[in-house]
């Protein structure tokens, strides 16, 4: 009797990324933690808020980059993201013609919530784990997550550094 090929486990693999990245990121989980959250946010809206609170204050360009959206979705989300008072732009001191964005103390507290949310749904998903099957999970997830930000396609564009 043959064994699973090593194909066939690198194609499970790959179903099941695909798999709970829908369900994890798909509109209806977005919806739910947003409502969940009390706040309302669009997935790049969350994904722009996230950079921001983790990198501080960086030029739109910049911003781009490291989100990995397009700089036109990153200029209209920025402009509804300023509107509701969550990000705030300013003249870039270096270089007036660039803009700066950095989260507002409101946009702060949006994404704290989302973040609080996101949180108390992860919990109680994996409520059935133990310490260990968990601790388990996030190294091999650590290895993979930077196993693909390695790869030659984010590499190629500038995403990440090839060491």
């Amino acid at each position: 009797m043959r064994g699973v090929s090593r194909l066939d486990d690198l194609r499970r693999v790959e179903q099941a990324l695909v798999r709970i990245s829908r369900i994890s990121n798909g509109r209806v989980a977005a919806r739910y933690r947003t409502q969940r959250a009390g706040v309302v946010l669009s997935r790049p809206a969350i994904t722009i808020l996230t950079e921001l609170r983790e990198s501080g204050p960086v030029r739109l360009s910049l911003l781009a980059r490291l989100t990995d959206l397009e700089a036109p979705l990153i200029s209209r989300e920025v402009r509804e993201l300023s509107g509701v008072g969550y990000v705030r732009r300013t003249a870039d001191p270096t270089d007036g013609r660039a803009g700066i964005v950095e989260l507002t103390p409101e946009g702060r507290s949006a994404i704290h919530s989302y973040r609080e949310a996101t949180d108390e749904i992860i919990s109680e998903t994996f409520a059935g784990w133990g310490e260990n099957d968990l601790r388990d999970l996030s190294v091999l997830l650590d290895r993979v997550s930077e196993d693909f930000a390695r790869s030659p396609d984010r590499v190629e564009r500038g995403l990440h550094s090839a060491s």
